[in-house]
């Protein structure tokens, strides 16, 4: 474990790598004072001799986020164990080596649009039970850091569709299972034979599946990747 100077250094340079932007204050902080958060884990890839580390702010947004778009009762402060908290460092783990590869191949790049876009779909899929609001207020979540999540998504669904898209293109079994379900009939209106409608549900398949192929991806790195371990979700 390092010790206090190095891992204030450690955060400060975690800060800066993960969310894109100029460390914030955690809400409720004076601000006269300085928050550290916390490093849950460094992963060091051995192409990128530089470490990248998980704070324990990203992983309780990410968190509460994809339980509150689940519709899980009480989302925002239910007590979850391991076989829901693991998967999601994992998520964030893979994200983070996955924004890395694609900043390296010129892929990282969101246009406002873009961001725009991937705020409306959360809050529409958070609703009615969780808004935007009470997401932050319950995580003591900055604007600015969750569109640095957000912002992360977008890059992770880019590189992987572009550099292993069988990890996330849907096969036509696939499509056609979707088309028989009501869910995804509504989606595509009264287009489900058509490109838009087909378009719309590749869309959601490709949301839904992106979860699932960043820990496949980083799965698939298995020695390549070292993880380090700080502390317990």
């Amino acid at each position: 474990m390092p010790g206090v100077a190095a891992l204030t250094l450690l955060l400060g340079v975690a800060l800066a790598q993960l969310s894109g932007a100029e460390a914030v204050t955690r809400p409720g902080t004076p601000p006269t004072e300085t928050p550290l958060d916390a490093v849950l884990v460094s992963i060091e890839p051995e192409s990128d001799p530089t470490p990248r580390f998980v704070l324990q702010s990203d992983f309780v947004l990410l968190l509460r986020t994809e339980l509150a778009t689940r519709g899980a009762p009480g989302a925002l402060r239910v007590g979850v164990d391991a076989t829901v908290s693991l998967p999601v460092l994992e998520q964030l783990m893979a994200e983070t080596v996955v924004v890395r590869e694609a900043q390296r191949a010129g892929l990282d790049a969101v246009e406002p649009d873009e961001l725009a876009a991937a705020r409306a779909q959360l809050i529409d899929r958070m609703a009615p039970a969780v808004t935007i609001d009470a997401l932050l207020r319950e995580t003591g979540t900055s604007a600015p850091e969750l569109d640095a999540l957000l912002r992360r998504r977008v890059v992770a669904e880019r590189y992987l569709l572009s550099r292993r898209p069988e990890l996330l293109e849907p096969s036509e079994e696939e499509m056609r299972a979707a088309f028989e379900q009501e869910r995804f009939r509504a989606l595509a209106g009264d287009g489900a034979t058509s490109s838009g409608g087909r378009a719309a549900v590749r869309r959601e398949l490709v949301r839904r599946a992106l979860p699932r192929a960043l820990r496949q991806y980083l799965r698939a790195l298995g020695s390549r990747v070292r993880v380090r371990r700080f502390r317990d979700v």
